[in-house]
């Protein structure tokens, strides 16, 4: 009798030559992006909403950027997408001849949010004193707002029905997992009693994971001192600015914990070096059960400002992309444009 991990031919699945995912077990993925900019750009393109004599009209729709997909793995639908959308509207008020226009962007249209979740921010950029600009704003921040998400949840639905289409087979029982080896597939029976092997995107939480990590990181310069730098990462009141206000809890201290965005990251901070380093043990809530990436924030004073950099190491590898821009997105992105600190603005 073969031992475990010599190769017994018993336990050797040949790759199948026809490419049929027996069982649904292995993932699959459909691209989602192609049809999902053009399904928002339908849905918002020409979009109004009225209250009362107030007429809001978004005028275009200036950057969608992100990504989509449909995945089946072990006969279970996921669907990851990720999605920032900027535009401008004009808002008009009956018998007035004054014209109101604006901005908007949507930050955080993600799987892991509800559409009644996603952020909205708006802002009057042209005639924001005029009469009836506090009216505007409340619209905007009243029924505006709400009709958007409407029609993301639209997108969301729509999404899901038309990507479900063809990627669960017919089955007649599941297999065991697999763990794969160049081109066939050995079965490990230790590693399937015991463990659930973390392949691309999965967001199990449950059960012993095996998987890979990497290091990322993201910079970028400040036209700010250093001290000012910290100030921003620590201090709650404007972290609350930059985040959205989605902060949590916020115990700056070594040891202390901390979490953000409604609760889809949280950790601990681990060291503390004024104006020069922030250390944290950080996780985003689709991690792996228990795991924590390490997450430095390192300021360096280049004379005219600031170079900060974000690094993070023991991130799980099918993760990466997605920490890494969610690092460059949330934290240097979002701090740049609430503070104008960024040089690339």
């Amino acid at each position: 009798m073969a031992k475990w991990g010599e190769g017994d031919p018993r336990w050797i699945v040949e790759e199948r030559a026809d490419a049929t995912n027996v069982n649904n077990w292995h993932w699959s993925e459909k691209n989602a992006t192609p049809w999902s900019l053009n399904r928002l750009r339908e849905l918002l393109t020409g979009f109004s909403s009225e209250d009362g004599s107030i007429v809001v009209t978004i005028d275009e729709i200036k950057k969608i950027d992100g990504e989509a997909t449909a995945n089946n793995r072990k006969a279970k639908l996921i669907f990851l997408f990720e999605w920032v959308i900027e535009g401008t509207f004009v808002a008009r008020v009956s018998g007035s001849e004054d014209e109101y226009k604006g901005s908007f962007d949507i930050p955080n249209l993600s799987d892991e949010n509800e559409a009644s979740e996603v952020d909205v921010n708006t802002s009057i950029t042209g005639n924001a004193n005029g009469p009836h600009a506090h009216q505007i704003r409340q619209v905007l921040n009243k029924s505006f707002i709400a009709k958007i998400q409407d029609a993301l949840a639209i997108y969301i639905r729509e999404l899901k029905e038309e990507f479900s289409k063809g990627l669960i087979l017919p089955t007649d029982q599941i297999k065991p997992q697999v763990v794969t080896k160049g081109k066939t597939t050995v079965v490990d029976k230790r590693q399937f009693q015991n463990t659930v092997v973390a392949e691309k995107g999965s967001s199990s939480s449950s059960g012993n994971e095996i998987f890979s990590t990497k290091e990322v990181s993201v910079q970028d310069t400040f036209k700010a001192t250093p001290d000012r730098v910290f100030e921003v990462i620590s201090d709650p009141q404007l972290v609350r600015a930059w985040s959205n206000n989605s902060i949590g809890e916020w115990n700056f201290k070594e040891g202390g914990s901390f979490s953000l965005l409604g609760g889809n990251v949280s950790g601990t901070f681990e060291k503390i070096e004024p104006n020069k380093e922030i250390a944290t043990k950080w996780r985003m809530k689709k991690y792996p059960n228990n795991h924590h990436a390490t997450i430095r924030f390192v300021l360096n004073d280049n004379g005219s400002g600031t170079d900060i950099k974000i690094v993070a190491t023991e991130v799980p590898t099918h993760l990466a992309e997605e920490t890494q821009r969610g690092l460059d997105l949330y934290y240097l992105t979002s701090i740049a444009r609430t503070f104008g600190f960024s040089q690339r603005i």
